[in-house]
């Protein structure tokens, strides 16, 4: 009795090794599965460079137009030198960061320096004029500023350029190295002008 159930499990184990060594051989001869692809990295994009802003040009303060007339000197002519006087005057005004000099004239008489202020939309015309005074003999630097559209006068004034012989070179006003005393006479009237906008504070224009 002990020997055939001896017998019945050896068989029952001799059975289930067989099934496991076939279960193992079917499984080893499986291809295992292929993965799934893993999905493409997104590449990071660029940031845009943001285009620089420009920055527009501050409007100016003041915006001039400069007319120069030179009156009969009755042979006196030799005296003057208005090219210098007008470059010293728009030169003047120049230097002011908040003044823009848009156009400049020579031989501008009074009633077309009128004319253009009233042609104007915002720039006030600078008049300015050269005569011989007939008392003395001097020469006489006078000024008008126009405003735009009505060519009311804004402010007006004279300067004399005998007042500035003796700054600097001492000249002799009936030769002509007169100019140098004519281009002080014009700065004059540039930091009248100024003052008159009250300009004349704090009016250098920096240094780029």
């Amino acid at each position: 009795m002990s020997s055939r159930l001896s017998a019945h499990r050896l068989l029952v184990i001799t059975i289930i090794t067989l099934l496991s060594v076939a279960i193992a051989g079917a499984q080893s001869g499986r291809k295992s599965p292929k993965s799934a692809p893993l999905p493409p990295v997104p590449m990071p994009i660029p940031e845009k460079t943001a285009a620089p802003v420009s920055k527009e040009k501050a409007k100016p303060a003041l915006t001039v137009l400069v007319g120069f007339d030179r009156m009969e000197l009755y042979g006196s002519a030799s005296m003057v030198d208005e090219d210098a006087a007008l470059r010293a005057l728009v030169d003047r005004l120049n230097d002011h960061a908040g003044v823009e000099v848009a156009d400049t004239k020579q031989n501008m008489t009074r009633s077309e320096a009128v004319r253009a202020a009233r042609a104007e939309k915002e720039a006030y015309v600078i008049y300015v004029e050269i005569t011989l005074d007939q008392m003395d003999g001097d020469l006489r630097m006078s000024y008008w500023v126009y405003s735009p559209q009505t060519a009311k006068v804004k402010t007006s004034g004279r300067t004399y350029p005998q007042m500035y012989r003796n700054r600097g070179v001492i000249l002799n006003p009936r030769s002509a190295v007169y100019g140098r005393q004519m281009e002080e006479a014009a700065r004059d009237v540039a930091e009248r002008i100024l003052k008159a906008f009250q300009l004349h504070m704090s009016s250098e224009r920096p240094v780029t």
